[in-house]
């Protein structure tokens, strides 16, 4: 049986099981994910398995992506660039 509860190991607090909304940014990105974790009651100090870090990982490669299509490939550079 899982543990309903545990103790935060740096500040002492009761944390439980929960998802919240947590914004991610990268580079000028945003997005917003349902982030599951050990949360305490007030305050957002939550701390994380691997499983949960599965989803900021999927954040965080969305976010990249996004910075990708709007800044990189379309990008010139003065490799692109010819003169006649």
């Amino acid at each position: 049986m899982e543990n309903k509860t545990r103790i935060h190991p740096e500040t002492g607090e009761i944390l439980r099981r929960d998802i919240r909304p947590i914004e991610f940014t990268y580079k000028g990105e945003k997005i917003f994910v349902d982030m599951p974790g050990w949360y305490p009651d007030e305050g957002d100090n939550g701390i994380f398995t691997h499983e949960d870090m599965a989803v900021s990982d999927q954040a965080l490669r969305i976010l990249k992506s996004r910075h990708e299509k709007n800044f990189g490939e379309d990008k010139p550079t003065l490799g692109d660039l010819s003169f006649a």
